[in-house]
């Protein structure tokens, strides 16, 4: 049975929280019928003259749970296949020579892949379709922030990933479903998908996908395989913790993560100052009182355990970009130097906090922001490694 990602959960309670009215607004099934411009433009493929077409439609239907009744179209157009989500029927439509490609198990993958949007659309009475149609016409207006941007991105890496699993239960076997695959994004008439599998473990997919709609077509055969042996797969949607580009999510993570690192900071001894903390707090959102600093302090040279933003947790640790750690290198300067009495001590404090929390760029930003002499970096530099030994 297929169920959303945990992305998908996440960005569902993030969005249900923070734009609920908007939501709540663009919520509701799909409308209307095909209509004259696909019957215009298109030709439909009646049972009689392609039965193969529609028995591929109905296997998948059924390994789906898909009810509704299935119309198959073809256009002119690269190779390609698409859903159109309307009320009462499922439609599906072919472009290029697609069809002319594929063996009956290979259509019923693909058939899978299209028919899995209708599958995450129903859910939750069209709780995954309101947020898609908030994030469409958020990414269609030159006003929006980055950060729905980027999620817009993700959330349409999270939906490609959950169809590939679509198409995978339709017909129920991974070398199928990664030939269709190839045979759609290559077109190719003859693949190997065994090979394939192969290429896509000779990389480091944990750095997420480049991909703007869809993941890049080696990411979703790797995922297809992680989900089969029920191992994470979703630091292909996330990537790193990167301050330069995060989504709606990891905008939430970020500030957390400045909090508490910004607690910390204010609770070492050298750094505890009314000056300091009041300076610490500002990182709450709203402004307030510091909370408890981790424990033990975070490391950012290893990926950072996160925790749920809402709904599901994302279970992977996130490795910390190096745009990210110079950011946090930056708050920890900041407050290291919000007290002028904390002097020498607040400095050597800032760097053992920088050593023990792995922020090795921090005494290069230091000097280069505070102008040392070299035997002024020596000699305090000398002073944290031996707080640290």
């Amino acid at each position: 049975m297929l169920s959303p990602l945990g992305y998908h959960r996440a960005v569902l309670a993030y969005v249900r929280r923070v734009d609920e009215r908007a939501w709540t607004a663009l919520r509701g099934g799909p409308v209307g019928g095909v209509g004259d411009v696909l019957l215009r433009n298109a030709y439909r493929l009646e049972e009689a003259a392609h039965p193969v077409v529609h028995q591929a439609g109905r296997r998948a239907a059924e390994a789906l749970g898909v009810n509704a009744e299935l119309e198959f179209f073809q256009v002119q157009g690269e190779v390609n296949a698409f859903y159109l989500h309307q009320a009462g029927t499922a439609v599906v439509v072919f472009e290029g020579a697609l069809l002319e490609r594929l063996d009956q198990d290979e259509l019923t993958a693909v058939m899978g892949h299209e028919l899995a949007h209708r599958v995450l659309w129903d859910a939750e009475e069209g709780a995954y379709l309101a947020v898609d149609r908030l994030l469409d016409a958020a990414a269609g207006d030159a006003r929006t922030p980055q950060q729905y941007l980027e999620t817009h991105r993700r959330w349409g890496l999270a939906t490609e990933l959950y169809a590939d699993r679509g198409a995978l239960t339709a017909c129920g076997d991974l070398s199928v479903t990664v030939r269709a695959l190839l045979k759609l994004q290559t077109g190719l008439s003859a693949v190997d998908p065994e090979s394939y599998l192969r290429q896509a473990d000779e990389l480091d997919l944990s750095t997420g996908s480049r991909g703007t709609t869809h993941p890049e077509g080696v990411a979703r055969a790797w995922a297809l395989k992680k989900w089969l042996a029920d191992e994470d797969m979703e630091s292909l949607i996330t990537g790193p913790l990167d301050i330069d580009a995060p989504d709606l999510l990891d905008a939430v993570l970020l500030r957390d993560l400045s909090r508490e690192f910004a607690a910390t900071i204010a609770h070492t001894e050298g750094l505890r100052t009314d000056s300091v903390a009041t300076f610490a707090a500002g990182f709450s959102d709203p402004p307030g009182p510091l909370g408890v600093p981790a424990s033990p302090m975070l490391r950012f040279d290893e990926p950072v355990a996160i925790r749920p933003v809402d709904g599901a947790p994302l279970p992977r640790p996130r490795p910390v970009v190096e745009a990210t750690k110079r950011y946090l290198c930056y708050l920890l300067l900041d407050l290291a130097t919000a007290d002028p009495d904390t002097g020498d001590a607040g400095l050597i404090a800032s760097m053992v906090i920088a050593r023990r929390a792995g922020l090795t760029s921090y005494d290069d930003l230091a000097d280069d922001e505070l102008g040392w002499s070299d035997k002024r970096r020596a000699k305090l530099a000398k002073a944290a490694d031996e707080v640290v030994a």
